[in-house]
């Protein structure tokens, strides 16, 4: 996601606060009555089935949609007037692994803003080194992303989107199609970002986020929020409206 420039944002102790927010897709009513707190500083997870909102819940947040009726605020501001301070990393990304790119150009990415396309000043480099080196990728910079694994490459975009040095890190399935120690080393990586970042993510494995994150946030039409702790079968049962299998990934026996 590329950053702009964006006024000044007041104060908040909420990295998200939506209220009493509804979307359409033309005559299709996605999002209805949706009221969110997420406080700065939380790792959640959203979940919920297939066609219940989340992305949808996502690029409104990112301001890539407008909401039919409510008010969004992130960072204390609206959508759009945060965007530089939201990093961002899609489910699907529209780039050919063949293409012969580097590592670190695809990191730069990040420092897209606005009409900026270059050419880019030793502070960006920097930045993308240190974004690169957060996700344990610095020696990795020079070689080409095809060469990567798919656990290297989400780890790649991940430091695309530090690239703009963000308060706020989105994350659309980072671990989608990843092994399950795969899985667990991303898992070590964003509770290491949390620690300054605030990090919400989409993930359809209910066991990966019942074991990891601080909180769950249910959407299925409307949200409702839970404390990871409080996840359990009946919650998911609801939400689902059929059971789903918990699978917890546990390598330590």
């Amino acid at each position: 996601m590329s950053c702009t420039t964006a006024e000044t944002a007041l104060p908040s102790d909420n990295a998200i606060e939506i209220r009493d927010l509804a979307f359409s897709y033309t005559n299709t009513r996605v999002l209805e009555n949706v009221n969110l707190i997420v406080p700065r500083g939380d790792y959640a997870c959203i979940v919920g089935p297939n066609g219940g909102g989340k992305t949808t819940l996502l690029r409104l947040v990112l301001g890539l949609l407008q909401p039919d009726a409510g008010r969004i605020e992130v960072l204390g501001t609206t959508p759009r007037n945060a965007r530089h301070r939201v990093g961002y990393m899609p489910q699907y990304v529209q780039l050919d692994p063949q293409f012969p790119v580097r590592v670190f150009d695809v990191a730069m990415m990040g420092r897209l803003r606005g009409n900026k396309f270059g050419p880019f000043t030793s502070a960006d480099r920097k930045v993308v080194r240190d974004a690169l080196a957060q996700v344990g990728l610095a020696d990795f910079a020079r070689r080409p992303f095809a060469a990567l694994s798919g656990g290297q490459r989400q780890r790649v975009l991940i430091a695309r989107a530090l690239a703009c040095e963000p308060e706020l890190l989105l994350l659309d399935e980072p671990t989608a199609n990843l092994d399950p120690l795969v899985q667990d080393d991303m898992n070590d990586l964003l509770r290491k970002l949390n620690e300054r970042l605030t990090v919400i993510l989409v993930s359809h494995d209910v066991g990966f986020v019942a074991q990891r994150v601080r909180t769950v946030i249910c959407v299925n039409g409307d949200a409702t929020v839970h404390a990871a702790e409080d996840i359990t079968g009946d919650s998911i049962r609801n939400l689902y409206g059929h059971d789903v299998q918990m699978v917890h990934h546990d390598h330590s026996h």
